[in-house]
């Protein structure tokens, strides 16, 4: 059985701490439980540069969410207010 070879990432926080993160899902997992900071340095282990970690494509998605949290309070209203509107509605009716 042949296994897939996963590519290594290297991280580098502000105090020049580095941490091996073993694959792209493990980095996303890191960045979504909010253990990596966009301004954090990311390279993969064949890589010569460093990027920041807000700017990676592949955690592009994750940053919008995270970015605004008021979103999902504003639509879980916006939601509760059309409901209530729909009961009155229906009152009337």
């Amino acid at each position: 059985m042949i296994r897939a070879s996963r590519r290594r990432y290297l991280v580098r926080n502000a105090a020049g701490e580095e941490l091996v993160v073993p694959s792209l899902a493990a980095l996303h997992d890191l960045y979504v439980h909010g253990f990596l900071a966009d301004d954090d340095l990311v390279r993969s282990e064949t890589a010569t540069s460093w990027e920041r970690a807000g700017s990676l494509p592949a955690l592009h998605g994750v940053r919008e969410r995270r970015s605004d949290p008021r979103k999902v309070l504003l639509l879980a209203i916006a939601a509760a207010a059309l409901v209530a509107a729909f009961a009155l509605l229906s009152r009337v009716l």
